[in-house]
C-alpha cells in the first residue's frame, strides 16, 4: 500500500502526467484503488483529481478550473473502477483493452 509520506509525491506525480497510459499507471495506485473498499479513498480521490484536471486543461485547452466539479467527480468514480479493473487484469496476468488507454481520460468510459 501507498505511504502517506507519499501521497503528496503521487498527486504530483498525477498533475504532471496527465498523458500516462494505464499500462504506465503506478501498480501501487492500482493496488489501492481495488483495496479501497465501497469508494474511492481521499487519497485516491486527491490523485485521480490532479490527474484528470490537468487532462481535461490539456486536452481542451481551458484551466482546470474551467471545468464543473460534478464533471470531473464523474470522471474520479469511472477512474476509480477503472483501476480496479487493470489491477484485477494485472493480478491475474490477462491482457486488458484498456492498457493503452489514457489513464486519466474519461472518454468512452460511461
Amino acid at each position: 500500500m501507498i505511504d502517506r509520506q507519499h501521497e503528496d509525491e503521487y498527486i504530483q506525480s498525477a498533475a504532471d502526467n496527465p498523458y500516462m497510459r494505464c499500462s504506465q499507471a503506478p501498480p501501487e495506485i492500482l493496488q489501492a484503488a481495488s483495496y479501497a473498499g465501497d469508494e474511492p479513498t481521499p487519497f485516491l480521490k486527491a490523485y485521480f483529481t490532479a490527474g484528470h484536471s490537468q487532462w481535461l486543461a490539456q486536452t481542451y485547452g481551458a484551466p482546470a478550473s474551467a471545468f464543473e466539479e460534478e464533471r470531473i467527480q464523474r470522471a474520479v468514480i469511472v477512474l476509480w473502477i477503472r483501476a480496479c479493473d487493470l489491477y484485477t487484469s494485472q493480478q491475474y496476468q490477462r491482457p486488458d483493452p484498456q492498457w493503452e488507454q489514457l489513464f486519466f481520460s474519461d472518454e468512452g468510459l460511461y
